[in-house]
């Protein structure tokens, strides 16, 4: 999926990482950025803009790029 943005927080060492909404993710869900790193979706930023619903998936860490995959589970 592609993100609509990434925001990173360096004070706090987070990152947001903005994507449609959609049910498809859930706390606790691992997701992968565009160098193989995994981080674990913290907590959801919910973000309503005209016309487009959004939210950001918070992450500890600076998430790189602009492509969000979701890891599958073992």
């Amino acid at each position: 999926m592609k993100a609509i943005d990434v925001f990173y927080l360096e004070s706090e060492d987070i990152s947001s990482v903005v994507v449609p909404r959609t049910k498809k993710f859930k706390i606790g869900d691992k997701i992968m950025d565009k160098n193989g790193t995994v981080y674990e979706v913290h907590s959801f930023e919910h973000i309503c803009r005209t016309f487009k619903d959004i939210t950001g998936l918070v992450v500890h860490g600076k998430f790189e790029g602009d492509i969000v995959n979701l890891v599958d589970k073992e």
